[in-house]
């Protein structure tokens, strides 16, 4: 029975649509009781993380990466040892900010959760905006879910946040402070700029005649010729699978009959009643005097059944209905506390009994309405039925396929003629062709087949690539298989050093000419700085600021800001990324004395989130210290 407190102290929209299908099917416990000792990922505080609780949270992050790239992900990269280990050290971080909450004694009261729930948008009839047990339960059931875990789940996930915001900093950044800050990031230099580009100074350069033959011997492994392959290899896929597949009138009966009977709605019923409060641990005295109230109200809603809701109001202590007359709405079977739920379901429609105890106290109950599922609508129902159907078969032949194919390029290891065999036959009866590639190698090659990084593995491999076997089966992607054998190979081989030299000139000149740009440079600054003149043609100044570059990289930028501006113009210079240097001469200063009200703000608010967030670290680091977390590396690699 929800008491509809008005004014809910959270926002939980953000909380509600963390909360997922996991919780629905092992309970909040179990990510709290993990599995046997042997498949512990990890253990936090002595509570450990299972393979079951890691393997949920992966695919949940693998399915939202999906998702954020509209399936543009290569499931490499979500297999990956990186990506995996971010997933555990998500639990791991969950797990130490949770069991500090606990250990600080941090807790969310039965009062306040029902506050936060009664006043989420989520759960509002669309009708009069308040509090609906009926859209409360339609939300929980679309989701899979029952009202205590979801409620166990979201007091677990305020208790997370809270902790979170108290790890993390308040800073007060003084006001004088602030403006300075905010005046340093608006300030505006002006600057022009002299680029030595190595090419300028090409024709300068004398290499040795034996520089290019010496940096070959000295970097050979520069100049190989990476191992490459050609493969002869056969796909085996669910959509051939799926053009062989044939769906008749019974198997689709057969699937309505058997999903009526587990989809069927139970009955329900509407009742309202009215409550006089007595807990199971009132007194003797207590109770008799509730249940005398309760039968004094029976009489009068017996004399006068049209006063039911009226009473209702006026004496109901059931705060969640009585401002509604009593109304409890429609529940099936199971729904309310037995008591109750064996009267509600044992009356006829109209009928008034009661005092029916519960551990609430006295109940008076009107049943008001009984609501009888329809039987659903084969027609209607067909085509998607329809529809399953092929794809369990579909799926339940490939999987039989799947496993020969398997099998058999590793059984019949010298060819996969006899693969494609084996599939020809029947129930299979299909005609796989083998394909071939051209010349790729360990990067990958035009083919998309050629761009997986777990196949390019599997091929380069000792068996596949020396002793000619098939390679083993592999997903390339979901219902998908290949399997490869290499028919051409050339191994690692150096390129000749005729084949090179021009490179080899080329890179070497370069270097040394982005050498002597550097140094003429750094002599030119060093002129500047005496206020001696230059030969330089210095372009166009222009106003950038720590907000707008203006094209400058950030270390030009960074010495531009640095600049001693006391005396101008002033001179800085810096490396070139693109190689030689620039020579910096700032010959202005602007400085807004208008301060921006807004903009001072965001300015704060950025300054005290990044300062909020390395406590936060620091402090996050610190508990998980001492909560004394132990990584099992082998039980987060793939299959393990």
């Amino acid at each position: 029975m929800f008491d509809l407190v008005k004014n809910s102290r959270i926002v939980v929209g953000v909380i509600l649509a963390l909360i997922t299908i996991p919780f629905a099917f092992f309970g909040i416990d179990y990510y709290f009781r993990g599995d046997t000792a042997a498949g512990q990922v990890a253990k936090v505080a002595g509570s450990p993380i299972g393979q079951r609780e890691f393997a949920d949270a992966l695919r949940q992050q693998q399915d939202a990466m999906r998702r954020m790239m509209q399936g543009r992900v290569d499931q490499a990269m979500l297999d990956s040892p990186e990506f995996r280990q971010q997933v555990l050290d998500s639990l791991v971080q969950e797990r130490v900010l949770y069991a500090a909450a606990l250990k600080q004694g941090m807790t969310v009261s039965p009062a306040e959760l029902q506050a936060i729930i009664a006043e989420d948008p989520s759960f509002h009839d669309s009708t009069t905006g308040k509090f609906s047990r009926e859209a409360y339960r339609t939300w929980l059931s679309q989701r899979g879910m029952n009202g205590p875990y979801f409620e166990a789940a979201l007091r677990k996930n305020l208790l997370l946040g809270r902790m979170s915001q108290g790890l993390t900093a308040t800073s007060f950044l003084p006001g004088t402070v602030l403006d300075r800050l905010y005046r340093l990031q608006k300030e505006q230099r002006e600057v022009s700029q002299v680029v030595l580009a190595p090419a300028q100074y090409a024709a300068r350069v004398k290499l040795d005649p034996a520089a290019a033959q010496a940096y070959y011997d000295a970097h050979k492994d520069e100049f190989k010729l990476a191992e490459r392959a050609k493969l002869e290899f056969v796909v085996l896929s669910m959509d051939a699978i799926q053009k062989h597949i044939q769906v008749n009138e019974d198997e689709i009966k057969k699937l309505f009959e058997e999903r009526a009977a587990q989809t069927a709605e139970p009955e329900e019923r509407r009742a309202s009643h009215i409550l006089i409060a007595a807990s199971a641990g009132a007194s003797a005295q207590t109770k008799q005097a509730a249940k005398a109230k309760a039968e004094e109200l029976l009489a009068q809603v017996r004399t006068n059944p049209k006063a039911f809701a009226e009473l209702a109001k006026k004496n109901s202590q059931d705060p969640g209905s009585a401002a509604e007359g009593g109304d409890l709405g429609f529940f099936p079977r199971g729904r309310m506390v037995k008591p109750f739920d064996d009267a509600v379901f044992a009356m006829k429609t109209g009928e008034i009994t009661g005092p029916v105890e519960t551990q609430y106290g006295y109940h008076i109950i009107r049943l008001d309405a009984i609501k009888t599922p329809s039987a659903p609508d084969y027609a209607k129902l067909k085509p998607k039925l329809e529809e399953e159907v092929r794809k369990n078969k579909v799926a339940k032949r490939f999987a039989e396929a799947a496993e020969l194919f398997s099998s058999t390029v590793h059984d019949e290891p010298d060819s996969l003629q006899a693969t494609i065999d084996a599939l020809q036959r029947a129930p299979f009866d299909l005609k796989l062709e083998p394909q071939k590639t051209g010349w790729f190698t360990a990067a990958g090659g035009d083919h998309p087949l050629l761009n997986n990084e777990k196949f390019l593995r599997s091929v380069f491999s000792e068996e596949v690539l020396k002793k000619k076997f098939n390679s083993e089966a592999v997903e390339i992607a979901p219902g998908i298989l290949a399997s490869a054998r290499v028919i051409e190979y050339e191994p690692v081989r150096p390129r000749a050093f005729a084949d090179v030299q021009a490179q080899i000139v080329q890179k070497l000149t370069a270097d040394k000419a982005a050498e002597l740009a550097r140094q003429d440079g750094e002599a030119k600054l060093a002129r500047l700085h005496k206020g001696e003149s230059v030969d330089a043609a210095w372009s166009p100044g222009v106003l950038v600021s720590r907000e707008n570059r203006h094209g400058l990289s950030p270390e030009a930028a960074q010495e531009v800001f640095r600049a001693d501006v006391s005396k101008l113009p002033a001179y800085v210079g810096a490396a070139n990324p693109d190689g030689g240097y620039v020579l910096f001469r700032v010959s202005k200063v602007v400085n807004d004395e208008t301060v921006n009200a807004e903009a001072r703000k965001a300015l704060g608010r950025q300054l005290d989130q990044a300062i909020g967030r390395q406590v936060f670290e620091a402090r996050l680091a610190s508990l998980k210290q001492k909560a004394d977390v132990q990584i099992n590396p082998k039980a987060i690699e793939k299959g393990g």
